[in-house]
Formats: structure tokens, sequence, C-alpha cells
């Protein structure tokens, strides 16, 4: 690392500490699961000793019933009554943090400014996080990916020629506002783990605000900052936000998490309203990720073209253990682990990857240094001819 590199790092470092008080102690930081592998209640009840063998403090699990809150029609109470059921029932001892997944992914019939529709989905949304409450959950993990109509585009919008970018940034954040409200009548003081938030936008935070409105109104995902100003406008003092930070999944040094780390905490504030500036900072953690397949040659299509394909199986578990620890060490609490073509429950996972995992969280819990670089690792991978 060149002297800027470590200048950059020791500045970040110092920002933590003085950020500390919003972190829990090393010993205390938690690594969630999801994937593809995403199990519903009964998977969990059929296969809970095993599951809770892995080396996760919590799950994040989907309902049998359903789990897209955007649903413009009500969701059937009775789809979830056997969830509900087999939820009372689970004991769970090792996996302490689990979240109920709720998706916020319309279809194209989506108007933002339909009462109907929205009225839809505030029932939703209060029967998926109402359910996964059986299960004594810690939080709701809200995904607001757009996998079937691009909501958070203006330009996509079902009156965008009728109404103005600023008129639906206002009625984004007043749903924004409705939605958190409704998830905490389900569960108050509701902990919400977003995949992403503002921070999504972070490398924004510093443009003029006439500027920065134009930059997102020709945005595919120009709506959403307003929606996370409204759910934090309409949260509780107690109810708290994780910053899941998606964008590490390709993170190829330690610089990289001390950076995000600064975006979320400070940099964000800049695309907030001043007056939730300080709510933003009481109730708003910011979180990392972790992607098994990009760093395990696993991605499809084009494998070849990622790093990992070049590297051996060694220097993959070198530098998931690398991730691992750096993602939790900048955490201020949770990190999230996502795996695409690999299966923890069926015992499909690469070999060694549980064993970096357990290194790396060793290393955290007892406060130990890792006590390698991974940057000249990645450089020289960068090098090398395809196999």
């Amino acid at each position: 690392m060149n002297e800027i590199g470590k200048i950059a790092v020791l500045a970040a470092i110092a920002l933590l500490a003085a950020c500390a008080h919003a972190q829990v102690p090393l010993s205390q930081k938690k690594l969630i699961e999801y994937g593809w592998d995403v199990p519903t209640p009964a998977q969990m009840r059929d296969m809970l000793g095993t599951m809770e063998a892995r080396p996760f403090d919590g799950i994040i699990f989907r309902l049998s019933g359903g789990m897209n809150a955007f649903e413009t029609k009500p969701l059937d109470p009775a789809k979830f009554a056997e969830d509900a059921a087999i939820l009372k029932q689970l004991r769970f001892k090792r996996f302490t943090d689990n979240f109920v997944i709720v998706w916020g992914s319309p279809h194209s019939d989506w108007d933002w400014f339909n009462d109907e529709q929205w009225k839809a989905v505030e029932q939703n949304a209060q029967l998926l996080v109402k359910t996964g409450m059986a299960g004594h959950i810690k939080g709701i993990c809200f995904d607001p990916e757009p996998y079937d109509f691009d909501l958070w585009n203006y330009s996509k919008q079902a009156q965008h020629d009728k109404k103005s970018f600023a008129e639906y940034r206002a009625q984004v954040r007043l749903r924004g506002r409705q939605l958190m409200r409704a998830f905490e009548k389900a569960m108050p003081g509701a902990l919400v783990l977003s995949f992403f938030q503002i921070s999504l936008i972070g490398h924004l935070a510093d443009m003029p605000q006439d500027q920065l409105s134009a930059e997102l109104q020709r945005s595919s995902w120009g709506l959403m900052p307003y929606f996370f100003v409204g759910m934090l406008e309409g949260a509780s003092p107690r109810a708290r936000f994780v910053d899941g930070n998606e964008t590490a999944y390709y993170y190829t040094s330690r610089e990289q998490y001390f950076r995000a780390y600064h975006t979320i905490r400070q940099r964000c504030l800049f695309l907030i309203p001043e007056n939730l500036r300080e709510k933003y900072s009481r109730q708003v953690q910011a979180g990392n990720a972790l992607y098994v397949d990009q760093n395990f040659a696993l991605r499809q299509p084009d494998t070849e073209k990622y790093l990992s394909y070049r590297m051996t199986p060694e220097e993959r578990l070198r530098w998931f253990e690398h991730n691992t620890y750096w993602a939790l060490y900048t955490a201020d609490e949770y990190v999230w682990c996502y795996s695409e073509r690999m299966n923890w429950w069926k015992n499909e996972t690469p070999p060694g990857l549980e064993e970096a995992i357990i290194l790396a969280r060793g290393l955290i819990r007892q406060g130990k240094p890792l006590d390698f670089e991974i940057e000249p690792l990645l450089a020289e991978v960068s090098k090398r001819p395809l196999p």
C-alpha cells in the first residue's frame, strides 16, 4: 500500500474510533446468512440442529405464504397460518438474530399515488411482520430491489408525464413514512436491515441540491433515497436501521471497508434533511455484505471474467477470510453473508469456506489483528493469464 493509502486507512481508523459509540464490541459483532438457500419455517423445523451448527448468529428466512409486501392486492392470511404455528414451536439456541424477509418489488401496474394499492401494501407488510414475530425475530430484512418493475426510476412511473419529479419524491417519502409505521404496528421499535440504503448514492453527497435533483431524476435509483428518508422520518425513537452496504460484495482492500463506513456514518448526512440528521446518526447503523460466489468463482454467467477464476482454492479462502474479518471489523454490528450457487443447509459449499469464516471470526472475537494484507495477492492475480 502506498503512503496515500496508508494515510487514508489511518484517517478512517480515527473516524471509526470517534464513532465507536455506534458500534457494539468486536466480540458481539453478528454474521447473518442469506442466499438462494433461504429457508422457510418448515425447513427450519426439519433442519434446525444442522443449521445452527453453521458459523452464523442468525438467518434471514422467508415465509411460505409469501414475502412481497408490494403486491397490489392483499395477501391471504390463511396462507400464513402454518408458518406462524411452526415459528411458535421453534427453539433457537445459536441463531439469536433472525430476520424475516420482506420484498418491496411491485409489478408493472404499480402507481405510487394509488391509495388502494398502498392500503394493500400496508396490510401485507403488517401480515408478514406479524407472522415473523411468532418466531421472536430480531428484525425485518427489507429488500428494496425492484425485481419486476423499475419502481425507483422516475421515467418509468405511471404518471411521470403528468407529475413532476418533485411531486414523486414527496409522494415516495410519504410512502416510506407509512411503511415504517406499518412495520412498527406489528413490531414496535423495529430493527430494519436493508441490503442497501442511502449510501448507494453516497458518491453524490457533495453535489449542490439542484444538480443532485437533476442527477436523481435521470437515475434508475433516483426515488430510492427519498423513500428511506421517509422511513427514517416515520420511525419511532426506538427503531433502528442497518444499511447493509451491498456494494461490499466486490471489495478488494480493507481501505474500501473504512471508506464505506465513513460514507454511511458521515457523507450520507449531506443527503439527509437537516432536521433528520441527528436522528440518522442515532438510529442508522453501518453494515456490510459478503458474497461467496464472487470470491469462489461461482458467479454466472461468464465466470472467467471475475478475479477469483484466476485464483487457487487456497487463495480464494484467503480472500474470503480477509473480507470476513474487515467486514465485521468495520460494521457497527451486522454483516450478512450472501450466496447463490451453493447451499449451506445441503452441505454444498466450497471446501474450506466455513473454516475461513471461523478463522476470521475468532480473530475478531479475540480482538486480534489479521496478520496479512490481501492487496498484493490480488494485484498479482489480476496479471495472470486465464487458465
